[in-house]
């Protein structure tokens, strides 16, 4: 150590030598050279200036007896020049901020920065905050002006540990419910700088390898699943580069992940500070107020971003489109929650919560401790059913574990893919059912609860699907049947069911599809699902019940008798009516029964013939059509029944003419 400090005193006497022989030529020419960040790193960026006594470093520079010592914070001598490089501040010179230094060596002791000569704006905002009128703590004292780097790069994590350095997250907040998951999601920022622009944060997630732990994916992870991008991860989830994420954009490049085998891909939400504000508070009135966030005037419900990971360890910020918050409700918000089942049925939050009391003690505040919410209080039926459930019996689940109160929809709303995602939040339905035929025909169209809740009601339902020229098929809505027809605002339902009466024979249905294929261009059918009606929650996976393929291949199946039509509406809902459900025999241009199985009427009926003999009567070729339409396979029966007519008016006709030619026959054998 010795030698080492030895050595720094060989080179401090030649530097000082340098500086005065530069001192010299300006005072002959008069020209003073710029002091160049390399010239000041010749000291401060060795770290052994940290090892060096007080008279050692004092022989470096010009001593000012007398002057006042300025406080340095946590700042030290040495600046690690790497991290400097990869700063804010990396295109500054060291007399940018150190101004009153014009020579080398330069004073024992300078002035004190001013940060106000660049951050004016941040240094109005920090004198009206409560850290200016209490402490007397200097910006560097919480920022490195050395090492710093671009706030809007910072991770959660990273801005929170500037606020502790100085405070400790377990001391205060008890008054808060859900501490634990208000730290995880919010940097400490965002509740106190109350006037601070703030947005909603996603990041692409894997599951770690503990099954509680979520960890972000890196930009090297992400990289690989763009390659046909040229490993441009932005460009490869915003394939049209237009700035702005959309559902389904991100929610294909999330099905690419779990495809490649990233583990459980999910979006994972943080709530953060848009721009550093200075003026902090811990208030009562701004900070214990829960409606600054869980309302519809939350701030950050403004700004919803995704944040991309970029190769130099950074992040990449681009706006997402704002209908993931229906797609993925990461927090309470009153404007997406009076669209649910609680929101529209006038249920408030105190209804649930009705513990949570925010009880205020002039300077301080607690509060009860968060209980948990009774359901049965208004699901007393469905409870009833899920006491005698398997569920119950094997799991101590609580119904919250399947369904998120803050953003349930109505059970009819629910896509089958939105159904079985609540199932298999905690079944794989890959590692059984091993045993049933065509799984995968069985599993495209049908949710779980058809066969592992018998007491369900069930049924047929049709819809409106469009497909494209590579075969692929989307759910129409009402504004695309719309378009498809020329029409602005059209009544569907009068369009479908023409003569009024709530129930669809399956010449209304073909004429309404014969109307839309007729003004469109677009393949347009019929889809088909077997749903599940009216939900019922007592469960079971015993093969008696589960296993009996005679529940949905006989005639007697419980939704064969029960088959309704989803029509789209203009305020987003859907009309169900009833439908004939001869439409599932019959031999017609409705394409229904190429992936499913079903036993329908294998006999053909009075009003079938009475029907077929009308429209033979009145010669009317098209209802003559579609009614031989209509009777479909049970033409079969009218064949067979011309055959046993046509035979047993042969053996009679055969028997008349042989009892007619009895005296010619006679004769003949005379003769």
């Amino acid at each position: 150590m010795v030698g080492e400090r030895r050595s720094i005193r060989k080179f401090a006497h030649p530097f000082v030598l340098f500086l005065l022989t530069s001192f010299l030529l300006f005072s002959l020419t008069g020209v003073s050279p710029a002091i160049e960040n390399e010239e000041c790193l010749e000291c401060h960026g060795m770290r052994d200036i940290l090892e060096m006594s007080e008279e050692e470093r004092l022989e470096m520079v010009i001593p000012t007896p007398g002057k006042k010592k300025v406080r340095k914070g946590k700042l030290t001598l040495f600046v690690d020049y790497e991290r400097f490089r990869s700063s804010s501040h990396s295109e500054l010179n060291c007399i940018d901020c150190h101004a009153n230094i014009s020579d080398l060596p330069h004073p024992q002791r300078m002035d004190m920065v001013d940060c106000a000569a660049c951050h004016d704006e941040i240094m109005e905002e920090y004198k009206k905050s409560k850290h200016a009128r209490v402490s007397k703590r200097l910006c560097y004292e919480c920022h490195n002006p050395h090492t710093t780097i671009s706030f809007r790069r910072l991770a959660q994590k990273e801005r929170i540990e500037i606020c502790l350095q100085c405070h400790k997250k377990e001391e205060g907040h008890t008054w808060l419910p859900q501490r634990e998951l208000h730290f995880h999601y919010l940097e400490c920022a965002v509740c106190h700088a109350p006037e601070a622009e703030k947005g909603l944060f996603f990041h692409l997630s894997t599951q770690g390898e503990e099954d509680r732990e979520r960890v972000l994916l890196s930009y090297q992870q992400l990289k690989d699943f763009a390659g046909e991008y040229k490993g441009n991860v932005t460009k490869a989830i915003d394939p049209n580069e237009n700035g702005l994420v959309e559902v389904q954009e991100i929610t294909g490049f999330i099905a690419k992940l779990k495809e490649g085998g990233i583990r459980s891909p999910r979006l994972e939400e943080e709530v953060l500070v848009l721009k550093p504000y200075h003026n902090y508070t811990d208030e009562v009135e701004h900070l214990k107020d829960c409606t600054m966030c869980h309302t519809s005037g939350a701030p950050f419900y403004d700004h919803v971003m995704l944040r991309i990971p970029d190769e130099k360890g950074g992040w990449r910020t681009i706006k997402m489109d704002k209908a993931i918050m229906a797609k993925l409700p990461p927090i309470l918000s009153k404007d997406y929650y009076f669209t649910t089942s609680h929101g529209k049925s006038g249920i408030e939050c105190i209804d649930c919560h009705a513990d949570l009391t925010i009880l205020r003690d002039k300077e301080g505040s607690r509060v009860k401790k968060l209980g948990t919410p009774i359901c049965e209080q208004c699901h007393e039926e469905i409870m009833a059913e899920y006491r005698d459930s398997l569920h119950a019996k094997v799991s101590k689940e609580l119904c919250f574990g399947c369904h998120d109160p803050h953003s349930s929809v109505p059970f009819r709303e629910l896509s089958v893919d939105q159904r079985k995602a609540i199932c298999m939040k905690c079944h794989d339905p890959e590692r059984s059912h091993d045993w049933l035929p065509q799984r995968g025909i069985h599993f495209r169209y049908l949710e779980c609860t058809m066969c592992h809740a018998p007491q369900a009601e069930k049924g047929i339902v049709f819809f409106l699907q469009g497909v494209d020229k590579q075969g692929r098929k989307n759910r129409l809505d009402y504004r695309e049947v719309a378009e498809l027809l020329g029409m602005e605002n059209p009544d569907l339902v009068s369009l479908v069911d023409s003569d009024g009466s709530g129930f669809l024979d399956d010449r209304e249905v073909l004429s309404f599809l014969q109307l839309i294929r007729k003004k469109s261009r677009q393949t347009v059918e019929f889809g088909v699902n077997v749903l599940v009606l009216r939900s019922s929650h007592n469960y079971t996976d015993k093969g008696t019940k589960a296993k009996d393929c005679s529940l949905c291949h006989s005639s007697g199946a419980e939704f064969y008798s029960k088959v309704i039509m989803e029509i789209p509406e203009r305020e987003g809902g859907v009309r169900t009516i009833p439908m004939d459900k001869s439409i599932l025999v019959g031999i017609s241009p409705i394409p229904v029964t190429s992936d499913f199985y079903l036993l329908g009427e294998g006999k053909i009926s009075k009003r079938d013939i009475m029907e077929l003999k009308d429209a033979i009567y009145k010669r009317l070729t098209p209802d003559f059509i579609y009614v031989v339409r209509k009777i479909g396979y049970k033409w079969l029966d009218v064949i067979g029944l011309l055959f046993i007519v046509g035979g047993l008016a042969f053996v009679g006709l055969h028997g008349l003419i042989r009892v007619l030619t009895i005296g010619m026959r006679r004769r003949r054998r005379q003769d």
